[in-house]
């Protein structure tokens, strides 16, 4: 008797199907403003940001998880859209007191990202994190107490969503591209392709 092969191949999982969300109900909105130092040196506010499209996430310089999203998610997102002046990435540090504005300017040119429109912010610690947790709504930044685990995941544990914000400083939706990654990678394309959909609308939404 002769055994198809394929009788014994276990079921694939079903990528999961992608779905164009509704984007017109903001999360929330940015009421207050906030000044932080841009990696060319400068102060710059959140306000500053009015009438761009943007893309924010938190991170650090010496997160590993942060440089794995970075180089690749953002970075992706950084080269489809760069080439549209109403379109910014904003990265905040959560550690400003080791992420110097040297340092911004060293990790945006590894990333080989504009000043113009890839901003790496640093800032006064307490005013940086209580408007990220306060105004964005993002979790508390936790620095890790196990030396083993922080030496795997890095110093601080924090939020590794991408939010979205419109042209009126509204958080339209957010991406969590790292959790996706570890549920596999149809999973990750799916949130990629949900990422790059929300930006486009904006971008196109007069």
């Amino acid at each position: 008797w002769l055994i198809r092969s394929n009788h014994l191949q276990p079921p694939q999982p079903e990528a999961p199907q992608y779905v164009q969300e509704d984007i017109s109900t903001p999360l929330l909105s940015l009421e207050k403003d906030l000044v932080l130092k841009h990696q060319d040196g400068r102060d710059v506010k959140i306000s500053e940001l009015k009438d761009k499209v943007w893309a924010f996430a938190q991170f650090y310089a010496t997160c590993p998880m942060c440089a794995k999203r970075n180089s690749q998610g953002l970075k992706a997102l950084y080269e489809q859209f760069k080439h549209d002046p109403n379109f910014v990435i904003v990265c905040i540090t959560v550690d400003p007191a080791n992420d110097t504005v040297e340092q911004m300017k060293s990790y945006a040119e590894a990333l080989d990202a504009e000043d113009a429109n890839w901003w790496f912010l640093t800032g006064d610690a307490e005013s940086l994190k209580n408007y990220m947790i306060d105004e964005m709504k993002y979790q508390a930044i936790v620095k890790r107490q196990d030396p083993d685990e922080a030496a795997r995941l890095g110093a601080f544990e924090h939020d590794m969503a991408i939010a979205i914000f419109d042209k009126n400083l509204a958080m339209v939706r957010r991406h969590d591209l790292y959790n996706a990654r570890k549920k596999g990678d149809a999973f990750l394309r799916a949130e990629e392709e949900k990422l790059r959909f929300t930006v486009n609308s904006l971008l196109e939404k007069k």
